[in-house]
């Protein structure tokens, strides 16, 4: 191989190694929950023995991932469990509203809706998943599992999971979520957990080493058909 080639394949090896550096998080709280959590509070769901991060109440959680760097694109995904009598929207025969939002700190707001955990066809409504956050929805709309986790009220099991998923570029070096409900009653009657985290995060590159790439194959080209 000339002198050119192997400046090419240096260069193009350098670019494919900058292209990405792939940092994944995950969390099923199987074993509890780690520092990275503001509250690391886990217990047992009644029903099939799932570990979930929670209960919580009218609060803020975080994760906070100290590895993600500026402009890294990530890709956020996990499960939210409403448990007992979220009311959805405010005037749907409960208190209402009670709202869930995530958020990242110095960045996007993800999902600020209200929930409904209730009979679809009693008068409550919800605004998840409409992309606005206004709407006039059923309960559980959207729900990928259904009274699952086997929490009660008044002799019944009442609970929903929504299944979520966020992409969006870091703000800043180090990933703060933040996770709030508002608008609940006590914990007996509303609150709320989170199961099966998933954060990955990737390095965009920048231009320089492409172009260099670019030039470098160019140069080789042009002196193969000299």
């Amino acid at each position: 191989m000339n002198r050119a080639s192997l400046a090419s394949a240096a260069l193009l090896a350098a670019a494919v190694a900058s292209c990405h550096a792939d940092i994944t998080y995950s969390a099923d709280f199987q074993s509890g929950a780690g520092p990275e959590w503001s509250n690391r509070l886990v217990e047992t769901a009644p029903l099939g023995g799932q570990r979930i991060l929670g209960q919580f109440s009218n609060e803020t959680i975080t994760l906070t991932l100290a590895s993600v760097r500026a402009g890294d694109l990530v890709n956020l995904s996990f499960d939210f469990c409403a448990i007992r009598t979220w009311d959805g929207n405010a005037g749907g025969g409960g208190p209402g509203p009670d709202t869930f939002s995530v958020g990242v700190h110095s960045g996007p707001d993800l999902v600020d809706a209200t929930f409904a955990v209730g009979d679809p066809s009693s008068a409550h409504r919800m605004t998840y998943s409409t992309k606005s956050g206004m709407g006039d929805l059923l309960s559980r709309s959207g729900a990928v599992a259904n009274d699952s986790l086997g929490y009660l009220w008044r002799g019944a099991v009442l609970d929903a999971t929504w299944h979520m998923n966020f992409s969006f570029v870091a703000p800043e070096d180090g990933l703060v979520v933040k996770f709030a409900a508002s608008g609940l009653q006590t914990i007996e009657d509303e609150s709320w957990a989170l199961d099966n985290v998933l954060v990955s995060s990737t390095t965009i590159p920048s231009p320089g080493p492409v172009v260099l790439v670019g030039a470098g194959l160019g140069l080789l080209a042009q002196r193969r058909r000299l």
